[in-house]
């Protein structure tokens, strides 16, 4: 009976607290699905002292004689002196809630970027709707452009994050989210990239989109672009390459040619403070295959050739590594590669006497780079390396 009795006791507890939990209301006004503008896409520009929002909406509400509208989507426009002026007048303009709580993506026009990333993007990292996660890319001109791309009513939402995610894969770019970026611009010295999207018109007259350049800025300012490949010397220097393909020459007067995927890449680095200034000690792992081999000969590659064409493919990563470092570090005075967080980090007191003067440090900074490379030799069973023991060569400073 006793068990019954507080079977039953227990039964009564639950019954009330859920009772209780349905009779209590949340603290936000629930707003029906077809009174809300639902923003999936947001491109920023700037033009005659204002900004000019170009967004992706979905329109959840069905039209005369549709019988769904799961996949209706309309370009709107609005201007404003503020970010939040402009995107007030949506409301306005329709009647509807904005909702910003399925934001994808947001693209910055180049003026946009030219003034300035914390201003354009300040209002997205305060609204707490907005994902810290959301991916961000500035366009090669107008983000308007690459919002209407691909279709007459816009670009895809998932085409667009499809494209940043193979950017990724392919090692054409890091992780551009809200997130990092905002952690960039707050932060003492480190500045911000993202990826260059433009279109490019097909035969048939339809614009695609494709990731063109790099950008890297200064004070949050948009400061320089870089190709493809200064990118990659970027992601290098940053541990942020997952993958790349390089062609390297070797043999007798350079006559024949390999392709050589690299599928893992590990960047480390440290710093010391010699003769009262940085130096910094960068590394850089890198293992692959052989893809592709032409020359005159035929057949295979020689075992004895691997170790030559290791050794061209981690002379091909410190070049390419250095050359970035010249034209992003030492000339545009751009730290994409948070470097001034190594000295911070390491080298605290150090850096609390000399940070004010951090752009005249990255005149006196020394680098030494240095490269391994190991790459397994294709049709055999076994990894082989003739450059040292560990299988590996070296490229160093």
């Amino acid at each position: 009976m006793k068990t019954i009795k507080a079977v039953l006791q227990k039964g009564g507890v639950l019954l009330l607290t859920l009772a209780l939990l349905l009779s209590l209301s949340g603290c936000m006004d629930s707003v029906e699905l077809k009174n809300r503008s639902i923003i999936k896409v947001v491109g920023v520009d700037w033009a005659e002292d204002e900004f000019l929002l170009t967004m992706l909406q979905f329109s959840p509400q069905a039209q005369s004689g549709e019988q769904s509208s799961a996949s209706k989507s309309v370009v709107a426009q609005t201007s404003g002196k503020s970010i939040s002026e402009a995107m007030g007048k949506l409301g306005e303009y329709n009647g509807n809630e904005v909702f910003l709580g399925n934001i994808s993506f947001l693209v910055v026009g180049k003026e946009a970027a030219e003034q300035g990333l914390e201003r354009t993007l300040t209002f997205f990292n305060a609204d707490h709707e907005v994902s810290p996660e959301v991916y961000i890319a500035m366009a090669q001109d107008k983000a308007e452009d690459i919002v209407r791309a691909k279709t007459q009513e816009g670009a895809n939402p998932q085409q667009l994050k499809s494209l940043v995610e193979q950017g990724r894969k392919n090692g054409l770019l890091g992780r551009p989210t809200l997130r990092d970026v905002m952690n960039r611009l707050q932060s003492d010295c480190a500045d911000p990239y993202l990826p260059i999207f433009e279109t490019v018109k097909l035969k048939d007259g339809e614009d695609v989109l494709r990731i063109a350049q790099m950008a890297v800025f200064k004070n949050g300012r948009l400061q320089d672009t870089l190709s493809i490949e200064e990118a990659k010397g970027v992601l290098w220097a940053t541990n942020e390459l997952n993958k790349a393909v390089l062609t390297v020459d070797f043999g007798e007067q350079k006559a024949s040619r390999a392709a050589v995927e690299l599928t893992k890449s590990k960047s480390r680095v440290k710093v010391k403070i010699e003769n009262d200034h940085p130096v910094f000690y960068l590394n850089i792992r890198s293992e692959g295959n052989i893809r592709e081999v032409s020359f005159d000969r035929g057949g295979g590659t020689r075992i004895e050739e691997l170790g030559e064409i290791q050794n061209e493919v981690a002379a091909q990563i410190k070049s390419t590594v250095q050359r970035t470092l010249d034209k992003v570090f030492y000339e545009d005075k751009s730290d994409v590669f948070r470097y001034s967080e190594f000295v911070k980090k390491y080298e605290p007191q150090y850096w609390k006497a000399n940070q004010q003067n951090w752009d005249e440090l990255i005149g006196e900074s020394e680098f030494h780079i240095n490269v391994e490379c190991s790459i397994d030799h294709p049709g055999l069973e076994t990894k082989h390396s003739q450059t040292n023991p560990q299988g590996q060569a070296v490229v160093g400073q």
